[in-house]
């Protein structure tokens, strides 16, 4: 017997995408006062890439200030590169644990 072909994606060729997950902060632990946000919808691969890209940057600025101190805003472009890694993580962390899950079950 022939199965009849679908154009329809299963789960498992589905891209994975990303939450909404706030980040830059005002206040420290209350996500509602966040400047910005990883959108949600977008793919959950480029977002790991780019948090792997942000996440070298912020190493390989520390590596070079090392040598030669830290100034305020150093040390603050650092802190928000290695915020907004985080985030990009934290986004995709979901879809890669249990897939493009609608209605938010678990």
């Amino acid at each position: 017997m022939r199965t009849k072909s679908s154009t329809t994606p299963s789960a498992a060729q589905e891209a994975l995408l990303t939450e909404a997950t706030p980040f830059h902060q005002l206040n420290a632990g209350y996500t509602d006062s966040s400047l910005l946000q990883v959108l949600p919808g977008q793919g959950a691969k480029e977002a790991l890439e780019l948090s792997s890209m942000l996440a070298s940057s912020a190493l390989e600025i520390m590596v070079r200030l090392t040598d030669g101190g830290m100034t305020a805003n150093e040390i603050y472009g650092i802190r928000f590169l290695v915020q907004a890694s985080a985030a990009l993580v934290d986004a995709s962390v979901r879809a890669v644990e249990f897939g493009n899950r609608q209605g938010g079950a678990l």
